[in-house]
């Protein structure tokens, strides 16, 4: 389907996807804390060169993590504010509908 220039947006819809992937988010990031934790209270037991590998492959775990739930919360906010100012721009054009229309319950009737 091409695109005929007009854009509809559901701000519902765009506030309830922000706080679903608020909520996405979190869960990730406790997911991650928890597995961070478990490989934390693993090193101990592990020695010599399993110990060192483990050590490396907890660097690369933090940062990839870090990374991951920065972009996760990044795409919240972003649609977070795609809903703020969608909202907004309806307002504006609601209030210019009105001021053609004469207020919030007149409309304009050919032959006045």
């Amino acid at each position: 389907m091409a695109f005929d220039g007009e854009f509809r947006v559901s701000l519902e819809a765009l506030a309830h996807s922000a706080a679903h992937v608020s909520g996405q988010g979190e869960n990730l990031a406790i997911s991650h804390l928890a597995s961070d934790n478990k490989i934390d209270s693993a090193q101990p037991e592990w020695v010599g060169a399993s110990s060192v590998a483990l050590v490396a492959r907890m660097g690369v775990w933090l940062e990839t993590s870090r990374t991951l739930l920065t972009r996760v919360s990044e795409h919240e906010i972003h649609v977070h504010n795609d809903g703020i100012e969608f909202a907004a721009r309806e307002r504006e054009a609601a209030e210019k509908l009105r001021a053609v229309g004469g207020g919030p319950h007149r409309m304009a009737v050919v032959g006045e």
